[in-house]
């Protein structure tokens, strides 16, 4: 291949070398026939030298008309002038005959310059100049001038001499340099098209048995026609594509082996599966989802509830992981109802790209039984619990009352205790009944329409003694044009309570704890801000869970029920709760409520 490539160039490297080697020549003589260089520098310095002799017999003419010291200066100043150029004409002889004129230019000058001399002398006597002049010097400077257009004549001739000759030169060297280029390119196209035959057909072959490997078309043979290069890329490549074969055989059996082995294990699961593309069909479902699809008659599709949920995924959004019940849909299945909760997962490849999703249908019948059993316990047992609390509460109020008898102090002390215990005891039992009637969805609500503005004076006084009860003060900062919102003012003040309380117990004493309501996005966000220890990042995100305390904290008397319910109090209001604490530099609890609602009862 090699040799054939080196062939085909052959002739161009030849035609350049042919062609460079003949330009060198035609420079060459092109240089020895070009003294357009050598005429110009003549003619220039003629032509000088008769601008300065017609300027020096002016000054003559100027003194004879009485201007003897414009004259003189005139004169002078050109005789440098005239004797430069002399000394280059001298020097640039090129022509036959030009010699002799340049000398007897020369001659003439060195008599003019005499004459001259002599003429500035006689400056009393205008009648002997004057003679002078027109009887020796300007014959004189007529004869120079005439010799330095003679120069100029001959040089002149000899340029347009040589220019035509370069002329016939050149059409000469343009023809011979054509025949060259058309021989060479005729050579070169006819050994470019062999070489073309030789090795494009052989890459059209590798190429079109490329493309059908490339579309899985493994059993591709590429003829081995030479023993050069291309006949070795032929026949590595053959053994490239038996490589493959092979390799496709035995990754084909992993696949099958791979697949078979997720169909039986997620078979195995009781619970729906259900694999989805990213055009949102289905691509696999296990045999319990085959057997929820043929209970819920939905022809291999998947249930409404799911649907909008398994969407946003697909469209890049993040996983669906709800964690709690209420997110569960009831089905029927076989005559009974059930619940399922269903989590999303997006799938992924190694470059973090959606291919598809995969949905797990829990059932959470059992578990959501229990819950409500639980939650109807907690209710009962907390009802049941009040009764008595009741008659407790009562009997020691009269005992501190004395009206059944005087008590000594130490008894009195006793009393008390007892008494704070009770009411500790009672607002646990009143946290569990609300907490208990929000997650049955049996507590009601009475909204109104208020500014936040009058929402907060509404509750202020009761905030501020709570503050000044736990050594702390209460400030407000207030957005302005802030739009009304919907809210149930005795559940919203419970939010509050619950808030300042516990910033007001954690914050350093004598410390502000600010209330502030401003603009967030579309909702009115109201917050409590305070300067306490601040929440340790590993317990942030559960401060909202239920009988939740962080473990550590000192000076709070309840049982973690207060933020739980304060969520399920925003939740009913259809606003959010959140916590931005920085350990060390203080928290902020917030609540945001959609702004400009319409208010109603419930």
């Amino acid at each position: 291949m090699k040799k054939r490539i080196f062939l085909s160039l052959l002739p161009m490297l030849m035609l350049f070398i042919g062609i460079g080697l003949y330009g060198v020549w035609l420079f060459a003589e092109l240089g020895e026939r070009g003294i357009f260089r050598e005429n110009f520098r003549s003619v220039l310095a003629s032509q000088q030298m008769t601008e300065s002799a017609e300027r020096m017999n002016s000054a003559l003419s100027v003194a004879l008309i009485g201007e003897q010291e414009r004259g003189r200066k005139l004169f002078d100043e050109n005789i440098p002038v005239f004797k430069e150029n002399l000394e280059r004409a001298l020097g640039n002889i090129t022509l036959p005959g030009e010699g002799a004129i340049a000398e007897k230019i020369r001659d003439d000058e060195q008599r003019y310059q005499a004459l001259a001399k002599t003429f500035w002398g006689t400056a009393d006597s205008e009648v002997i100049r004057r003679t002078m002049y027109f009887s020796d010097l300007l014959p004189l400077f007529t004869e120079i001038k005439n010799n330095t257009q003679e120069i100029i004549r001959m040089n002149q001739e000899n340029m347009v001499q040589a220019n035509r000759s370069a002329r016939t030169f050149s059409t000469d060297s343009m023809r011979t340099m054509i025949l060259l280029l058309v021989f060479g390119v005729a050579a070169e196209i006819f050994l470019g098209f062999g070489l073309f035959r030789a090795i494009l057909n052989p890459i059209r072959t590798l190429a079109s048995v490329s493309k059908e490997l490339g579309e899985g078309n493994l059993d591709q043979v590429v003829p081995v026609t030479s023993n050069d290069e291309l006949g070795k890329l032929a026949d590595s490549f053959n053994k490239l594509a038996g490589r493959l074969r092979t390799y496709r055989q035995v990754t084909t059996d992993q696949v099958l082996q791979a697949r078979q082995m997720t169909e039986i294990t997620f078979s195995a699961f009781p619970d729906p599966i259900i694999a989805l593309a990213l055009d949102g069909k289905v691509t696999f479902s296990n045999p319990a989802a085959e057997k929820l699809f043929q209970s819920l008659d939905s022809d291999h599709g998947l249930p409404l509830a799911v649907q909008a949920e398994v969407s946003e995924v697909l469209k890049g959004g993040p996983d669906f992981l709800p964690t709690t019940f209420d997110k569960a849909m009831p089905v029927r299945i076989g005559g009974h109802e059930a619940f399922l909760l269903a989590r999303t997962i997006g799938m992924r490849d190694e470059q973090g790209l959606l291919f598809g999703a995969a949905v797990v249908l829990q059932d959470v019948t059992r578990f959501r039984l229990l819950d409500e059993v639980k939650t109807n316990l907690v209710s009962t047992v907390s009802h049941e619990l009040k009764t008595p609390l009741t008659s407790v509460r009562m009997g020691l109020y009269l005992l501190l009352e004395e009206k059944i008898g005087s008590l000594n102090p130490k008894q009195i002390e006793l009393l008390l205790a007892a008494r704070e215990d009770s009411e500790r005891l009672l607002r646990m039992i009143n946290d569990l009944l609300d907490l208990a009637r929000f997650e049955s969805g049996q507590i009601g609500q009475r909204f109104e329409i208020i500014s936040p503005q009058l929402l907060l004076e509404s509750v202020i006084p009761d905030l501020r003694q709570l503050a000044e009860a736990n050594d702390s003060r209460l400030e407000t900062e207030m957005s302005e044009g802030l739009p009304d919102v919907a809210v149930d003012v005795r559940r919203i003040g419970h939010v509050f309570s619950n808030f300042v309380s516990n910033a007001a117990r954690h914050s350093k004493q004598g410390e502000p704890v600010v209330l502030s309501a401003k603009q967030h996005g579309s909702s009115i966000r109201f917050s409590v801000l305070d300067d306490g220890p601040g929440i340790p990042y590993e317990f942030q995100p559960r401060v909202f869970d239920r009988f939740f305390r962080i473990p550590g904290s000192t000076g709070s008397t309840g049982i973690g029920l207060g933020l739980a319910i304060a969520r399920e109090i925003i939740v009913a209001h259809g606003g959010e709760i959140g916590l931005k604490s920085t350990p060390g530099k203080g928290s902020e609890f917030y609540f945001d409520l959609p702004g400009s609602l319409n208010g109603g009862t419930s």
